[in-house]
């Protein structure tokens, strides 16, 4: 069987779908392409999936690489009579960009396609079409009765944007989910470079659920693992038209974060590594809370020494995020190197 690409690898599990809190599907994918680089993976009832990387030596320390598999999404809260769904949101969406998006509704007998009702320009009163619809009053139309949609679709089942991945120019890809499982195959990469290779550390795969609603999965994978070090892989935002003050571009490869979800000795050595291995990055100030799992796996008990390391993508949280395969490449290498030379003690 052909290999999978690493767009291959992102398709397969951004095309899944998997809002926070209902991430089994993708749970699934996730462990089936762990597989081939663990000595065994598990899945716990939360859905986080853990693929395992045993060094052989007595009493080594271990590193958790993370990266959640969750993504943003709907819940339907009301069908009513006329055959229309009201929902609310699951993690960041911006309301703006809803009206006329395609919809994937997740139902107990399967998925049904439906469409986020828009007002056509005719019918609008003057100034609607310079403000935002709020969500309560936005309806999701998927083309039957009311008799028929409640028969379908229950309160309760999620939704998610129905749209598949896609290749643009050069090695971009457009999408919906990249935020954060363009990450895990960032940890895929990582663990393909390491086969066969020694190390001084056990190394944990962890695709982590629900980040985008708490970080409870993070939280959970932290007091399972109890690994001494944790990198959490998460995006951060690259430069657009409409966000020219973002210093980051894609294609600059991985970026180190420095800051307080960042232990400093930490991130310096993974600095010095990409220097020394020729690994493109960039470093990147973050004073505050990062909005990652290494905010929350820091302040636990056991004291994980945390790390974050971050791929630049651009429309985060949208139907349309757009990453470049050169960085997933770069984040990938950048985390083997650093495995490959630690020995456990910064």
């Amino acid at each position: 069987m052909k290999a999978l690409t690493l767009a291959d690898k992102i398709k397969k599990l951004t095309n899944a779908y998997g809002v926070s809190g209902d991430e089994f599907r993708v749970a699934k994918i996730a462990a089936e392409l762990m597989e081939p680089y663990c000595d065994r993976v598990e899945t716990d009832d939360f859905g986080n999936v853990f693929g395992y990387r045993d060094c052989g030596i007595p009493g080594a320390k271990t590193v958790m690489l993370d990266a959640h598999i969750d993504q943003i999404g709907f819940l339907v809260t009301e069908v009513t009579d006329e055959g229309f769904l009201r929902f609310t949101t699951v993690g960041g969406v911006d309301q703006r960009m809803l009206l006329g998006s395609e919809l994937t509704v997740l139902t107990k007998k399967g998925p049904i396609l439906g469409i986020v009702a828009a007002i056509p320009p005719h019918l609008q009163k003057a100034g609607d079409n310079k403000k935002s619809v709020p969500i309560p009053e936005m309806v999701v139309d998927i083309g039957m009765t009311g008799d028929q949609a409640k028969k379908a679709v229950r309160v309760g089942d999620y939704m998610a944007f129905a749209n598949d991945a896609m290749e643009l120019q050069g090695d971009a890809l457009c999408g919906k989910a990249f935020d954060d499982r363009a990450c895990l195959v960032c940890l895929l990469h990582a663990m393909d470079l390491l086969q066969g290779k020694p190390l001084a550390v056990n190394v944990v795969v962890s695709a982590s659920t629900k980040e985008e609603t708490g970080f409870q999965g993070g939280i959970s994978a932290g007091f399972k693992i109890q690994p001494e070090y944790a990198i959490a892989v998460d995006v951060t935002h690259a430069r657009t038209a409409d966000a020219p003050n973002v210093l980051k571009e894609l294609g600059d490869g991985a970026d180190i974060s420095i800051g307080s979800n960042s232990h400093p000795a930490f991130a310096r050595k993974v600095v010095e590594i990409c220097r020394a291995k020729q690994v493109p990055h960039r470093v990147d100030a973050c004073p505050s809370a990062s909005g990652t799992n290494a905010w929350t796996m820091q302040m636990m008990q056991s004291g994980i020494c945390t790390l974050v390391i971050s791929l630049p993508l651009k429309y985060m949280h949208s139907p349309v995020e757009v990453l470049r395969l050169k960085d997933v490449d770069s984040v990938g290498r950048c985390l083997a190197e650093f495995a490959m030379s630690f020995d456990g003690r910064l």
